[in-house]
């Protein structure tokens, strides 16, 4: 057995053979309850203790200075890092956490009432903030306040009655019912989409033929699969079958304050497998084609790199170069993978800003009289395949809903059912076609 200071734990070795464990932890946690977990080696539970204390420790530091919202706010942070939450959701809560503190940070826990909630959420609907944002502040506040509370910082959670103002939706649903193309407006941006131009004299590619908008195919892709963007910039060759001419949905690509990050998609709906029609067919000949051209291009710098340690070093300095040279070149050819890559050296994964810059300049190039954005091409998709097909003998809504990504029938149907009444505008009827009253 080894003993430690008071207070901070203990460790024992536990001799029994149907146990695989053998070292047993025990620790007081801050309610003075027995805390005790087993581990493999005594490294492991070694560290479970320096951890429960280090807990400890700033709990206590916390408590002699006097607990602030936004000092108890980190505890609370770190505790939810800790646990299985998926970096979207934990970078959401995090803003929601900083944007609280704004208000209430400076505030001492025992102090913070339902008055002074409420009073937040009028300041952020006073700013702009939707309905969605100032009920995500109050559960923010609530949960905090929970922690607290199960810690001894407070003696109970304050009732928190808040009302969160209704705001005036302005032209929010006009613009969402707007955020996708029309007919004409399709063939406009996807002949915009492949336009093309041949460089001056004296430049560079002089005499090539070049795409005016290199992430065209790209748009053109996503415009002809409904898929949203961080899942067509996750998608990789390995995803696509030639055979089957389908693909695998199963990952997406979120930015955070740590840079970009591939995860599995928020719920299992947004895993699926879609086919392919002949449009995205085509968009994918032509992506492929762009791939390996840059599989080409980075092949070519690669010799020329080699090349230029071979001029510049002898003996063990040239090998070192090259050694260099082909380690660097190995990590850009492990990252050439994507569909929808980058249009620039070293073609890796492509970026959420520069896909959708390119998308506002193509609608600039077409005079689109309304707003609409890269999200706005899935909308198009989903739109125009409904309406064309939704008479199908073959047409089923729930497998249309999941080829699409929503988490259930109810959704698409809410979104996409006020398609079917403005259709109604655009029948001609007679007086025989009228039902009855």
């Amino acid at each position: 057995m080894e003993r430690r200071k008071k207070g901070s734990g203990q460790i024992t070795y536990v001799d029994e053979p149907s146990r695989k464990s053998k070292w047993k932890a025990t620790v007081l946690d801050s309610r003075g309850k027995q805390k005790t977990r087993y581990f493999k080696t005594e490294k492991e539970a070694k560290a479970f203790l320096r951890d429960v204390n280090a807990d400890a420790n700033k709990l206590k530091a916390l408590m002699e200075s006097g607990v602030t919202f936004a000092a108890f706010s980190q505890v609370f942070l770190e505790e939810k890092q800790k646990s299985n939450l998926k970096v979207t959701a934990y970078e959401t809560l995090r803003q929601n956490v900083e944007r609280v503190n704004g208000y209430l940070g400076k505030v001492m826990l025992r102090d913070i009432d339902s008055d002074m909630v409420q009073q937040m959420i009028f300041d952020l609907a006073k700013e702009g903030y939707s309905e969605s944002v100032m009920s995500k502040s109050k559960i923010a506040v609530n949960s905090i306040l929970k922690m607290a509370a199960s810690k001894h910082f407070l003696e109970m959670v304050p009732v928190l009655d808040i009302t969160i103002p209704t705001q005036k939706k302005q032209d929010t649903e006009k613009l969402a019912k707007n955020n996708w193309l029309k007919d004409a407006e399709i063939a406009a941006y996807e002949t915009e989409c492949r336009r093309t131009y041949v460089p001056q004299k004296y430049t560079k590619y002089a005499g090539e033929t070049l795409m005016v908008h290199p992430a065209g195919y790209k748009l053109l892709f996503i415009l002809h699969t409904g898929l949203r963007l961080g899942e067509a910039l996750a998608l990789t060759w390995a995803d696509y079958d030639e055979y089957s001419k389908t693909v695998i949905i199963d990952k997406n690509v979120v930015y955070t304050k740590d840079g970009k990050v591939t995860q599995t998609p928020k719920t299992e709906a947004g895993e699926r497998v879609i086919i392919l029609n002949r449009q995205a067919a085509d968009d994918l000949k032509m992506l492929r084609e762009q791939f390996e051209e840059q599989s080409a291009l980075i092949e070519q710098r690669k010799k020329e790199a080699l090349r230029q340690a071979e001029l510049q070093f002898s003996g063990t300095e040239q090998k070192i170069a090259k050694q260099k040279v082909r380690e660097q070149y190995s990590a850009i050819e492990r990252e050439h993978k994507y569909i929808c890559s980058s249009s620039t050296f070293p073609y890796g994964s492509s970026g959420h800003s520069s896909t959708k810059q390119t998308h506002d300049k193509i609608c600039k190039a077409i005079g689109l009289s309304h707003k609409v954005t890269v999200h706005g091409l899935r909308h198009t998709y989903v739109t125009h395949y409904y309406i064309k097909h939704k008479n199908d003998p073959d047409f089923d809504l729930a497998t249309f809903s999941k080829s699409i990504g929503h988490s259930s029938i109810r959704t698409t149907m809410e979104i996409y059912a006020h398609l079917d009444m403005t259709q109604n505008r655009y029948v001609p009827r007679s007086v025989d076609d009228l039902k009855e009253f």
